[in-house]
């Protein structure tokens, strides 16, 4: 936050900071949700029902489905978090 005379204010810059999420495309929540915060846990079923049911409603979106959940897999092996992968691995 600056400082602008007495008052506070913020700079909100899209997609830099975590109270941002709504701002982000709405299949990128999706597939983040399908994830649990421990991978022993196995993907979020509920969510991955309401991933599923956006992917059949907006197919013009499966290419940016599939192209983020790639990225998303290729950030978390490079930062050794095996565990997204292996959830995706085995169903």
């Amino acid at each position: 936050p600056g400082r602008l005379g007495s008052q506070v204010f913020l700079i909100a810059v899209p997609g830099v900071c975590g109270c941002c999420g709504a701002l982000r495309p709405r299949y990128k929540r999706l597939v983040d949700n399908i994830f649990p915060e421990d991978p022993e846990d196995g993907l979020v079923k509920t969510n991955m029902e309401k991933l599923t049911f956006y992917a059949l409603s907006a197919p013009e979106k499966l290419d940016r489905i599939g192209a983020y959940l790639s990225e998303r897999l290729i950030r978390d092996v490079g930062r050794h978090r095996y565990g997204s992968a292996q959830l995706l691995k085995h169903p």
